[in-house]
Formats: structure tokens, C-alpha cells, sequence
């Protein structure tokens, strides 16, 4: 059991719900490749630092065992990541923000996003994003519009 995240490999269950978890199974024909670097292209939100973190806390496993920051993926590897963060604290609140939306149609949006504007909710930056003021938008357009078609 790690001391820190208090997560024991041997007893995770699939239904834990202390947890939001991620699972990835490497492809076949990747290069080995340090684990950090491949997962910044996989986890929605993920930087590099947050990656390291996790994996530095034992919150991620590899083939159901914790690992070092350098170990490099393999073809087939199971990776599981454990997020110790409620997803209730990045729910996407519509805010009114205004947007300059060069190209609209019903299938895409084309925005000059500003300088500094954060995009996605979420660690310490919930309200003033892109995504908040995007959100906003389309609830103008459609009131009854599912919050899945945001990006995330």
C-alpha cells in the first residue's frame, strides 16, 4: 500500500469510487517511450507536473503495480491512473463571457481564444474559462443542449 495515496494495488476494485480512474492499454507497435511523456497526449487536463505527481504518489500502475517516473512504456502495458480529484470540482458552469467566434456552423466553432484565457476548468481556475463561456453560448442557442457535446 502506498502510505500517501493510501491505495492499495492488491485490493482496488473496479466499482471504488474514492477515485475517478483511467485505463489505458499501450498499443502494440509503440517505441518505448518514459511514461510521463506518454501520457500527456492521453489524459484529458493532464500536465506534465500533474503526471510526474501521480506517478511520484503511486496513483498510477502499470500491469497492477506502481512505478518509477522513468519507466517507459511497453507494447500491451495496462496503465491505470487514479485522479484523487472529484469531477464535481471541474463541472462546466455557463458563464456569460464574451467570445470572438470567427467561423460557426452546426458542427464546428472557430474562436480567437485571448492571450492568458484559460481553457478548461480546473485547478484553481473554475470560472472565466473558455470552455465556461462556450458553454454559455450554446445553452443561448439550445437551452436543452447536453453538456457532452463540450470539449473536454
Amino acid at each position: 500500500m502506498n502510505e500517501e495515496t493510501g491505495i492499495d494495488p492488491e485490493n482496488i476494485e473496479n466499482g471504488d469510487e474514492l477515485y475517478e480512474r483511467f485505463s489505458i492499454t499501450v498499443d502494440r507497435g509503440q517505441e518505448p517511450l518514459r511514461i510521463d511523456k506518454f501520457l500527456i497526449n492521453r489524459i484529458e487536463r493532464g500536465t506534465r507536473n500533474k503526471i510526474q505527481q501521480a506517478i511520484n504518489t503511486g496513483m498510477v500502475l502499470v500491469n497492477g503495480k506502481e512505478i518509477r517516473p522513468n519507466y517507459k512504456v511497453r507494447p500491451a502495458d495496462e496503465i491505470v491512473v487514479f485522479s484523487d480529484t472529484d469531477p464535481e470540482e471541474t463541472e462546466v458552469v455557463p458563464e456569460n463571457i464574451p467570445l470572438n467566434i470567427v467561423f460557426e456552423d452546426p458542427d464546428i466553432m472557430v474562436i480567437n481564444k485571448p492571450i492568458g484565457m484559460v481553457v478548461h476548468p480546473g485547478s484553481g481556475n473554475y470560472h472565466g474559462t473558455l470552455l465556461n463561456g462556450i458553454a454559455y453560448h450554446l445553452r443561448q442557442q439550445n437551452p436543452e443542449i447536453n453538456e457532452n457535446v463540450l470539449p473536454r
